[in-house]
């Protein structure tokens, strides 16, 4: 793999001042609150909103690496602010956008924390909820000024028609243009540095592999998470294509919006995490009996990443959206990390998603050995095998190893399981943690934290390497656990989350459960009432666990589908349940404890955590 690559623009800002020079055919927009219509307007017009946006911070003393703090609601509004900021010589600083920011919430403290540790001199924040972002900052000592998103980046206005007017700021390549923060699922989140160069070789490279170009992308995810940021609004802007974003609440509240817009918009591209793809299939099952007029057969590209892939989802979505006129092989696997701006790894579109079982003995053991080819019309791998999805190869400019766990000198031969490291002209060199700036990694090679290997030239995505845990001398992944679970569960348990848990008392770690049920829909979200037969069905899971895995259940409840803590990309935080339960017990996780009813069962399990 080349470190060098050839980029057809130094910046984001200078491919979007070419495209409405050049007079590219696409509109960048965002919807409404309802799934029809929306607002976009023609890369010319949101070019001379940009410089009007920046010569405006300009004016109002940003400065060229200044930090610049902007609240990221979906709106045309906000995407016109993300590339003003930069191309007023602005470090963009992405904060998670909330309907209301509560005083010492969650979300509060994620942005007060963003805003620190970035040393954030302004913040751009909707005119309704400027005060809570100056009160935040007024009560925590941040030297941020906290001026209205609107004054500075307003898409009003006729189309523009005159000669799209150049940067108003020349930009170093080398210099910083965003700092993102990781998603937190695992640990506190990281302040990651990228700059110009970083973000223009990731773009090139990811357009390369999927083909943005020209194309018309639909997004629903938060712009001010790297997936919906980089992988999906700037790869759009970087290629000159069209794009419209939905506002993430729109599609929790119906995730059929999302496949509604994707019709509506003619979209060939799209992107999301695996459990996005669960309800939007769930929903589209759902009404399969119902005429629709939805057309999807324009798609030809649909990003599926953040978290582990279930082998079972890639098909069962495209099978639940085939009638609509969805292609084979359109979900596409891809593997990627804020801290190498967002793709590392990805499939080739259109072409069959490779699907390998392998030995679970020898998983646990480090290892990658095929099993035999289970008969497809089984429904489900043998036992004692795990299936696993390839993410494809490497992008331009991208380098991967896999080191031995706690020998990151160590590079590991393919087909053995370790550590993945990222490093090339995408990886970030710096990194915020605890309040210290620091080099990234001293070889130019950045831990990511997940467990992989490669095997015939592709990459495999194990597991989170914090989430792992091992009992009887076995590594296990908690989505391993996950799996065979859900697989003894009835269509009413949507999803089975498994976290590791060790409390200060015993030897060894056991397994909590959670079954989130739901899969309908968001009319389950508030309550945990799922009826009679809910122990019988948590023993049944118990003792798949044990019959595959020989590992006892510590604790098994049922929680209503989206009541457990995730991250912005949909990620469950695994860490801040055990650690909830452990110092809590039931009375510290959501749901429902289920007693274990059956005597065999009741034996084989560890004391619950009063």
């Amino acid at each position: 793999m080349a470190d060098i690559v050839s980029v057809p623009h130094p910046t984001l800002i200078d491919a979007v001042y070419a495209h409405a020079r050049d007079g590219v055919a696409g509109q960048v927009g965002a919807t409404g609150t309802g799934t029809h219509g929306g607002e976009g307007i023609d890369y010319p017009t949101f070019w001379y909103r940009t410089v009007e946006c920046a010569a405006r911070l300009r004016q109002r003393g940003v400065r060229t690496g200044d930090r610049v703090a902007l609240v990221m609601r979906t709106s045309l509004e906000t995407m016109i602010a993300t590339v003003g900021v930069q191309a007023a010589g602005g470090v963009l600083v992405p904060l998670r956008a909330v309907a209301r920011l509560r005083p010492g919430s969650q979300h509060a403290h994620r942005a007060r924390d963003a805003m620190t540790l970035s040393r954030a001199r302004w913040c751009l924040a909707p005119a309704e909820g400027r005060d809570s972002y100056a009160e935040l900052a007024r009560d925590t000592d941040l030297p941020a000024t906290v001026l209205p998103t609107g004054e500075f980046a307003s898409p009003a206005g006729p189309p523009v028609t005159a000669t799209a007017p150049p940067p108003p700021v020349a930009l170093d390549p080398d210099g910083a243009a965003l700092l993102q923060f990781s998603s937190g699922s695992t640990s506190t989140p990281k302040g990651i540095l990228l700059t110009h160069r970083n973000l223009a070789v990731n773009l090139t490279a990811l357009n390369s592999r999927v083909g943005y170009h020209h194309g018309r992308g639909v997004f629903w995810l938060p712009l001010s998470h790297d997936m919906g940021l980089i992988g999906c609004f700037a790869s759009s802007l970087f290629s000159g294509s069209s794009v419209r974003a939905l506002p993430p609440e729109s599609f929790v509240r119906d995730p059929m919006s999302w496949i509604t817009e994707l019709s509506r918009f003619r979209a060939t591209h799209t992107a999301g995490p695996p459990f996005g793809y669960e309800l939007a299939g769930s929903r589209a099952r759902e009404r399969a009996t119902s005429p629709s007029t939805l057309d999807l057969s324009a798609l030809e590209v649909a990003l599926i990443g953040a978290e582990r892939i279930s082998p079972a989802l890639c098909a069962e979505f495209e099978r639940a959206l085939a009638p609509l006129g969805l292609r084979p092989h359109v979900l596409l696997p891809a593997y990627g990390l804020a801290e190498n701006c967002v793709a590392v790894a990805a499939r080739t579109p259109l072409t069959p998603t490779t699907v390998r079982v392998f030995d679970r003995h020898a998983l646990g053991e480090g290892r990658l050995v095929a099993a035999p080819t289970p008969d497809r019309t089984a429904g489900s791998p043998p036992a004692g095998t795990q299936s696993l999805v390839g993410h494809g190869t490497t992008v331009l400019g991208t380098r991967v190893r896999v080191t031995a766990p706690g020998d990151e000198r160590r590079p590991l031969p393919d087909g053995c399981v370790g550590e993945i490291h990222v490093g090339g002209e995408s990886a970030t060199a710096r990194m915020v943690t605890d309040g210290r700036w620091e080099p990234a990694h001293p070889d130019g090679f950045v831990p990511t934290g997940d467990l992989g290997a490669y095997l015939d030239g592709e990459l495999f995505v194990v597991g989170r390497l914090k989430e792992t845990f091992k009992h009887a001398g076995m590594l296990y992944a908690p989505c391993d656990l996950e799996t065979v679970a859900l697989a003894a569960c009835p269509p009413s348990v949507a999803a089975v989350v498994a976290v590791p848990v060790a409390p200060e008392d015993e030897a060894a770690e056991s397994v909590v459960l959670f079954l989130e049920v739901g899969g309908t829909a968001v009319s389950a979200l508030g309550s945990t009432d799922v009826g009679e037969g809910t122990p019988r069905i948590a023993d049944t899971v118990r003792l798949a666990v044990l019959r595959e895995f020989h590992i006892p259940v510590r604790d098994v409840f049922v929680v209503a589908r989206g009541m457990l803590p995730r991250t912005a990309s949909g990620k469950v935080q695994r860490t801040r349940l055990a650690a909830a339960y452990v110092a809590h017990g039931a009375a510290g996780v959501p749901g429902r404890r289920q007693m274990a009813e059956s005597r065999d069962v009741a034996m084989s399990q560890p004391p619950p955590t009063p």
